[in-house]
């Protein structure tokens, strides 16, 4: 897993394509669907632009007009992605869950939902955080925001003395158990489909996080949280 960071100003969506982004302009979604088609069974190195053209229907040099390189399309997918794995882990907490495992688990459980349906997407950040500094600039963003809401979290919880206190501090607890659950939902993504094995890993990743955060698995939140 990338490491996650504290999340910082710079916002990189939208870098390379070659024109802003239009939601009505056809030729930019199909390139984007071709992408995500590949990725179900093509690693991103092996994808060519040839193959991202003729899936939108379009030449290799139209296909620069719309995005400047591979890379900026994977990363464009990304920040399709990128919210939605975020609110895996805000949205559980949002809503207000009373017991300590019935939140730990709603965000495991949308967290991995999230690897099951975004997997080839998700995997291919590995790779391209390796090679494309600007894309590492972006996905530093995402992963750092997951780890500040986590740790913001944890702080609260060690504040109301429901949670462990540190050491280790409640940012360095958040990044991981999310570098925990970035593989987990890595090799869940590469394996069959099964809600029985989806029940398992997520019922084992809820327990570490229960017993990582709390000690134990405390049945029920004192009033305020």
């Amino acid at each position: 897993m990338p490491i996650a960071k504290k999340a910082g100003p710079t916002d990189n969506r939208g870098r390379g394509r070659r024109r802003g982004q239009s939601h009505g302009d056809l030729k930019e979604e199909a390139i984007l669907a071709r992408a995500w088609d590949l990725l179900a069974f093509k690693s991103v190195a092996t994808i060519t632009i040839e193959e991202l053209a003729a899936g939108a229907g379009i030449s290799r040099s139209t296909f620069y007009f719309y995005f400047d390189s591979r890379e900026a399309v994977i990363r464009a997918l990304a920040e399709q992605v990128a919210d939605r794995l975020i609110d895996s882990v805000t949205v559980p907490v949002e809503r207000g869950e009373r017991t300590p495992e019935g939140m730990t688990r709603s965000m495991v459980g949308a967290y991995m939902n999230r690897w099951r349906k975004e997997g080839p997407v998700l995997r291919a950040m590995a790779p391209l955080y390796e090679t494309d500094p600007e894309h590492r600039a972006f996905w530093d963003k995402i992963t750092g925001r997951i780890a500040d809401t986590f740790a913001a979290t944890i702080e609260t919880l060690r504040d109301r003395d429901h949670a462990l206190p540190g050491p280790p501090s409640a940012h360095d607890l958040a990044v991981a158990l999310m570098a925990m659950l970035w593989r987990s939902g890595y090799e869940l993504s590469l394996s069959p489909p099964s809600k029985a094995t989806d029940e398992r890993v997520i019922d084992t990743l809820t327990a570490v996080c229960l017993r990582a955060i709390y000690g134990g698995v405390p049945t029920q939140l004192a009033p305020g949280h």
